[in-house]
């Protein structure tokens, strides 16, 4: 569940590029507005919290199945939201790039790469051994803790799983919204999580 008071977009990340501004060049992340509207309202009367149902995208035909929230569409989502907005934005209302216009910031949530098992250096940035007296441990973790209590303690810099994790970014400048051959872009100031073509969620503070 994702908070947000004046409303939010669900996008995709297209690429990576640079534009002038102010005299330098600027890095910036170009996203993709996805088609989307408001499937319906959910209140505390009968679901115990405010959300907005959000559907993104449309489903193909064959996968399309009957249900409460309409879920022919690719993808069915939730956004937490304020009276404000239910009294703005009625159920059916398509939600474009307009919802941003005359805004400077916004908050970016999603998931970050997946790096697969790595190790400690890697992944908790430790020092490692020296690269000299003919050891194979250049790139070891070295010891895990004291001889009591004999057991590493939870938290500790050891190798895994890297990457996969939610991450949000806050006050990220939108510099510009491109509109073109029924393409909605946004150009937004350095870089953001995930891949290309990964789905992220653009909230109104």
């Amino acid at each position: 569940m994702y908070i947000m008071n004046k409303g939010g977009l669900m996008v995709t990340k297209k690429e990576m590029t640079k534009v002038w501004v102010e005299d330098k060049f600027l890095p910036v992340t170009l996203v993709k507005v996805l088609p989307q509207e408001i499937v319906r309202y959910k209140d505390t009367s009968k679901d115990g919290y405010t959300a907005a149902v959000i559907g993104v995208g449309k489903k193909t035909a064959k996968k399309t199945k009957k249900g409460a929230d309409k879920t022919d569409y690719a993808t069915v989502t939730e956004m937490k939201v304020d009276e404000d907005f239910i009294k703005a934005h009625e159920a059916g209302k398509v939600l474009d790039s307009d919802l941003l216009v005359g805004l400077k910031e916004v908050t970016v949530v999603g998931t970050s790469k997946g790096k697969g098992y790595q190790g400690p250096m890697k992944r908790r940035h430790m020092h490692g051994m020296p690269g000299t007296h003919g050891h194979k441990f250049v790139r070891a973790g070295g010891s895990k803790g004291n001889r009591k209590p004999r057991r590493g303690f939870k938290g500790h810099p050891h190798a895994g799983r890297m990457g996969g994790d939610r991450t949000t970014l806050k006050h990220i400048q939108v510099l510009d919204i491109v509109k073109k051959d029924n393409e909605q872009l946004l150009v937004l100031k350095g870089s953001l999580p995930g891949a290309y073509n990964d789905t992220l969620r653009l909230l109104v503070d």
